[in-house]
């Protein structure tokens, strides 16, 4: 996996699926940010009956397979602390966890410099078109945000590249606790069910939220048409189809990730969210020429359903037309919005974790619509 370095010294990895056929000077690029504990995976065989396949890795693989032939550019990073990046140091760590608020508000500072850094660079090292989307999936959502509140205390050079070439923010099944937003009554996540031993937490909540959940009827945007726990039968967890061993990472999870969402970091994040969507400075001026996306699945876990109404719902009552932010829904979309990657006739014989979206022709079309 090739990588970038930033003058601090801090290497971030990243998957690239090239310049798209045909396209040498006009396409899009989505810059993706993976979520908590599913990342892009790191470089190594895939068997398929007799045959030893090499391909990029990862949990947007299918799109990166694609995307060329459909004009699109797909880069993958891997966030810190993740396979090929560099790892936060003990003490950042600690202060993740255990610091005081004012801690945790520079190291997402840090954070949001260190990737608008790393996408400006991309930008200019690899001649990408001013036609640049930034996706955050899931946790990667918040990793957005800090993109978004770091452009005021970026060097000249690096804020204009993203001023130009940013055409996009896309927040992609964003969960309730990357935007701080309260639980609903009796809606559960695993992390808050008593009925799940903490030694089987992490492994319940990758089963959980690769689910497919069938919901009630959406269009109310009213929570009690929401489920925790009735999932399709027929529709089996990504999770429980796909050798997962080099793509989930719970070390890192437990480590970092985790402590992002916790109750301790939701005042940090309030402040981010009311910054990057609903302050008409940031978003009137600062990024006044990128738009701004909410995409979640109607099969997805209920925080991302539930978290997209909420932001709808602040963005109608503040009604602050620097603002704006386009809302939509994938029907039918799990968390993965996916079933295994197959290159073969009998998919079951596929022993690699690579993902293949369900819709990879949809998401590419939905993302490509984003950068208009």
């Amino acid at each position: 996996m090739p990588s970038f370095t930033l003058e601090k010294g801090v290497d971030f990895s990243y998957t690239d699926s090239g310049v798209p056929q045909d396209k040498q000077t006009d396409y899009v690029t989505l810059i993706l940010l993976h979520g908590i504990m599913f990342h892009n995976g790191k470089a190594i065989a895939y068997a398929c009956r007799a045959d030893q396949i090499h391909l990029p890795p990862g949990t947007f693989a299918s799109l990166a397979e694609i995307g060329p032939s459909n004009g699109v550019r797909v880069i993958a990073v891997n966030r810190r602390g993740y396979p090929g990046t560099t790892p936060y140091s003990a003490e950042e760590m600690s202060l993740f966890v255990n610091g005081h608020e004012e801690d945790k508000e520079r190291l997402l500072a840090e954070m949001g410099r260190d990737l608008a850094l790393l996408i400006a660079g991309l930008i200019a090292s690899l001649s990408l078109p001013p036609r640049v989307a930034v996706v955050g999936w899931s946790l990667g959502c918040l990793q957005v945000l800090s993109i978004v509140a770091s452009v005021e205390n970026l060097p000249d050079e690096a804020r204009r590249t993203l001023r130009r070439s940013v055409r996009s923010m896309i927040l992609f099944q964003g969960p309730t606790m990357v935007f701080a937003i309260p639980h609903p009554e009796g809606l559960h996540v695993p992390h808050s069910d008593p009925n799940i031993p903490p030694d089987e937490l992490s492994t319940f909540f990758a089963r959980w939220v690769s689910s497919f959940f069938i919901h009630g009827d959406l269009s109310a945007h009213d929570s009690s048409a929401l489920t925790y726990d009735r999932t399709d039968p027929h529709r089996p967890p990504t999770t429980a189809r796909v050798s997962m061993e080099h793509l989930i990472d719970f070390t890192a999870s437990s480590k970092y990730d985790d402590a992002l969402i916790s109750p301790g970091f939701g005042g940090v994040t309030a402040k981010l969210v009311d910054k990057t969507l609903f302050d008409a400075h940031v978003r009137g001026e600062l990024w006044k020429d990128t738009q701004f996306f909410v995409v979640a699945g109607s099969a997805d876990s209920w925080p991302a359903i539930y978290a997209s109404w909420k932001l709808e719902g602040r963005m109608l009552a503040e009604a602050k037309p620097e603002c704006s932010i386009t809302f939509k829904m994938l029907e039918g979309a799990n968390h993965f919005v996916g079933h295994p990657y197959s290159l073969c006739s009998d998919a079951t014989v596929l022993t690699s974790m690579q993902f293949m979206i369900e819709d990879p022709q949809g998401t590419i079309d939905c993302f490509k619509r984003c950068c208009v």
